[in-house]
């Protein structure tokens, strides 16, 4: 959608409507679709005025925010959807095209869910936490080579050069530090090409600057002299810390001469450091030293530990590379240990159940060992004691209970006859009357 003016003769101007008089319309349109042109139409030759909407107009300047850049943070994210979005939203809440906004809106919100849970966006895709920490160095690196590429296009190379210095000195055996190596190669020609520039210009702006002086009051010269001191003096605050903590690319500012030479000559310095640099082997180490991370990362201790073997091989030292190689040792170590104490403990289940094996062997040969059980006789059948003792020969059990019955019938009858008491008779002592 755009304005659009069609005029009598059938032709159609559409473009956008830059002023409007009682007599005349301006139009900005397309000549051809890379070629505008201005004109101005006398509303009397006009047959049919359309303007574009005011929403409309406003949902153009959203259109660029999907898909989002690269490493935007929760606080990015947030600034964006308060800005054009929210203005948006107040502005036209009974507009049409509202929904197309609020969905722009909700994306948004996603990603800014997926960045608050540690995630990150990097070439347009996402990577999780959990993936970053596989290879937590390999990560890093690629974070700093993608500030490194977004300061090349918004062509700030001292900044790009500064990601550069990151890549460098802390992540030299990444992936990341080898592509971006020919990245700094071509980057620094141009970037001295800007510099030659400012040198030329040096003597010019310090008599321009000289000249506005000139024109000031004393007042005015007195607060822009002051201001342009302290700018100098922060300047140089930066420079020495810069300096202390070894910094290769040091800090320039246009009105510094010697920060723009020292620059230059960091250019050629550097480029023949990085042009001695032997790509295929750096490739090499840096290759080892991401599949050691990814083996580690996996479980598979021991490729990890010949992989790293490799990156060192190659000479890969550094901070980063001994507290992996330490904690490679430690996890290599509390492996085995943990082995070591699981094959003893199945040696102990092993021992365990061969002794039980053998006493239950022991049990089953007692019982296989034992004589037979006699059989059960029924009532009418004689016992086993009689049957054995008759067998033997001796007096059978029955005879014996008989024996010892007949013992107690005997002694029961003599028992009554010898203590039977005297039965009373009629007394015929001498005093009884009746004797």
């Amino acid at each position: 959608m755009a304005d659009s003016i069609k005029l009598k003769n059938g032709t159609v101007l559409e473009g956008k409507i830059l002023e409007e008089t009682p007599d005349s319309i301006k139009i900005e349109y397309n000549l051809t679709k890379s070629i505008k042109d201005i004109k101005t139409i006398k509303r009397s030759d006009a047959v049919e005025i359309s303007k574009e909407a005011e929403d409309e107009k406003a949902l153009k300047k959203l259109t660029n925010i999907l898909p989002t850049a690269d490493l935007i943070t929760a606080k990015g994210y947030d600034e964006i959807l308060a800005g054009s979005l929210a203005n948006f939203m107040r502005d036209f809440p009974s507009s049409s095209l509202k929904n197309k906004v609020q969905n722009i809106i909700d994306e948004l919100q996603k990603e800014k869910k997926l960045v608050e849970s540690g995630s990150i966006k990097l070439k347009g895709k996402w990577i999780s936490s959990d993936e970053a920490a596989k290879d937590s160095y390999n990560h890093s690196a690629k974070v700093v080579l993608a500030k490194m590429q977004e300061m090349l296009k918004k062509g700030r190379f001292a900044e790009a050069l500064d990601n550069f210095e990151i890549l460098q000195k802390e992540y030299s055996y990444s992936i990341s530090y080898d592509e971006s190596i020919p990245v700094t190669l071509e980057l620094l020609p141009n970037y001295d090409v800007i510099l030659a520039r400012e040198e030329k210009a040096f003597e010019i702006r310090n008599k321009e600057r000289e000249e506005q002086y000139k024109s000031m009051e004393a007042d005015d010269k007195l607060r822009t002299e002051q201001a342009f001191q302290n700018a100098m003096k922060k300047f140089q605050e930066k420079l020495t810390e810069a300096k202390e903590i070894k910094k290769v690319w040091l800090p320039i500012n246009k009105w510094d001469l010697n920060s723009i030479k020292n620059a230059r000559q960091t250019i050629v310095k550097e480029t023949k450091s990085l042009e001695s640099i032997n790509l295929s082997v750096n490739k090499i180490t840096s290759k080892a030293l991401s599949d050691a991370y990814q083996s580690y990362s996996s479980g598979d201790l021991e490729n990890a530990k010949s992989q790293l073997g490799i990156a060192k091989t190659n000479g890969a030292r550094g901070k980063s590379i001994d507290e992996f190689s330490g904690k490679l040792d430690s996890a290599i170590k509390e492996k085995l240990e943990t082995e070591r104490a699981a094959a003893i403990a199945a040696a102990a289940i092993t021992k365990k159940e061969e002794e039980e094996s053998k006493q239950e062997a022991k049990v089953k040969e007692a019982i296989t060992n034992q004589p037979p059980t006699p059989p059960i006789k029924n009532a009418n059948s004689e016992s086993p004691q009689a049957e054995t003792a008759e067998e033997s020969g001796g007096i059978s059990f029955q005879t014996i209970i008989i024996i010892i019955a007949l013992l107690l019938v005997v002694s029961t009858v003599c028992a009554k006859i010898f203590f039977k008491p005297q039965q009373e008779g009629p007394d015929f002592s001498e005093n009884n009357p009746g004797d």
